[in-house]
């Protein structure tokens, strides 16, 4: 789908190209694929400024009343993605996964009441509006995370952490990469944008600079967690050696009185004593209740 942003006595009007005037268009055939968008970046090709777009998809949970939105980085589909060129005679956009069509349904809704930065600006603003709370979505799961470290069938903390951990990288690179976009929206020196009609850009950098600050926080929790989580693992595996030593304790005096027993010499008294089997069973059984007792009265155990 494409469309064309343009000015129409001094203020932005947005419309759908048809097939016809898609043709007739030269810079349509430069555009990228979406195989070559890697990211929110600005490239200045001669007199025109290219834009290419990179959204983290998210998807709606819950139920009417309480809709939330949710990354879904790492399951699948992850990021859907547009191009806008920047010319002298207006804004062409070029959209691939169909985000960008229900954008432009609520930006015409603005034809003839807003200037053509006015717009732009209303449009980059539609891409975090709502990410705030995506935010708390994510502290949340992060927090889920964590309640799940102390429980011994946490099997899939590792793949839910992995996830998380890259989402939020995903996510805080995003909101970077568009504080720079709009640094160089603002710096351009182009004829269609009026840098005087440019100034409420800063409050778009403002919004994502804080997004950006929060998702820092969200990747520091989440690396907190995660030296918890492996603090538990050694606090399980310091348990799982301490049981392993006092049993190892126990039998080494066994060990050693089976091995010193079983040598069978001929002149050892012991063999053909009548009692010496018993004898042999009392001292084992004496041994491993003094080193109970010599444990526990160390708390050791």
């Amino acid at each position: 789908m494409y469309f064309l942003l343009e000015k129409k006595n001094g203020l932005g009007l947005v419309r759908r190209l048809t097939p016809q005037e898609q043709r007739l268009q030269p810079i349509l055939a430069q555009v990228p694929s979406a195989e070559e968008i890697h990211g929110c970046i600005v490239q200045k090709k001669g007199k025109a400024l290219c834009c290419t777009i990179q959204v983290p998809l998210q998807e709606e949970t819950g139920d009417a009343q309480s809709r939330q939105r949710v990354p879904i980085l790492g399951q699948g589909h992850t990021f859907a993605k547009f191009v806008f060129w920047i010319q002298t005679d207006g804004i062409w956009f070029v959209d691939y996964d169909g985000l960008l069509d229900k954008l432009m349904v609520r930006l015409e809704r603005l034809n003839g009441e807003k200037t053509a930065e006015q717009m732009l600006y209303r449009l980059l603003q539609m891409l975090v509006e709502n990410d705030i709370h995506t935010l708390d979505v994510i502290y949340k799961q992060l927090a889920a995370l964590e309640e799940e470290i102390p429980k011994e069938n946490a099997r899939f903390f590792l793949q839910k952490m992995y996830t998380m951990k890259h989402s939020i990288y995903q996510m805080f690179r995003y909101y970077h990469q568009l504080t720079e976009l709009a640094d160089d929206l603002m710096e351009w020196d182009g004829d269609f944008l009026v840098k005087e009609e440019m100034d409420h850009f800063d409050r778009f950098i403002t919004r994502t600079k804080r997004l950006a600050d929060d998702m820092e926080i969200m990747r520091e929790y989440a690396m907190e967690i995660w030296e918890i989580y492996q603090s538990q693992i050694s606090i399980r595996q310091n348990d799982i050696m301490k049981v392993l030593t006092i049993v190892t304790t126990i039998f080494l005096p066994l060990s050693l009185l089976a091995g010193w027993y079983g040598m069978n010499f001929t002149y050892m008294p012991e063999l053909s004593w009548k009692y010496g089997y018993p004898m042999v069973i009392c001292l084992s059984i004496g041994i491993v209740a003094f080193s109970l007792f010599l444990f526990c009265r160390k708390k050791y155990w």
